[in-house]
């Protein structure tokens, strides 16, 4: 599995919630540089979810987790091997 996504489902063993803002800035900051354009609307996603956390807007960043989460299974499924199930699990650790 890719390391940068072991350490996000590692940093999500607590629960979004045991996050605090920025260490979730943090890792949003560096996976929109992973997925770059390649990332689609995920990207465009995860840039509107760091911009949330960075003004202090907590219900706004919690109401995006369930698209995100919708659209980290959908990449899931276009993944290599080796993290399809790493994806899958980040997704529902993302739903409420």
């Amino acid at each position: 599995m890719n390391e940068q996504l072991q350490q996000t489902l590692q940093a999500l063993q607590g629960g979004v919630t045991g996050l605090d803002a920025s260490s979730a800035i943090s890792n949003i900051s560096a996976w929109e540089q992973t997925l770059g354009g390649a990332g689609g609307a995920l990207t465009g996603q995860l840039s509107s979810l760091r911009s949330m956390l960075e003004s202090g807007d907590l219900d706004g960043a919690a109401a995006m987790l369930p698209s995100i989460a919708d659209a980290t299974e959908q990449a899931a499924q276009m993944a290599p091997a080796a993290d399809q199930d790493g994806l899958r699990q980040l997704a529902s650790m993302l739903r409420p």
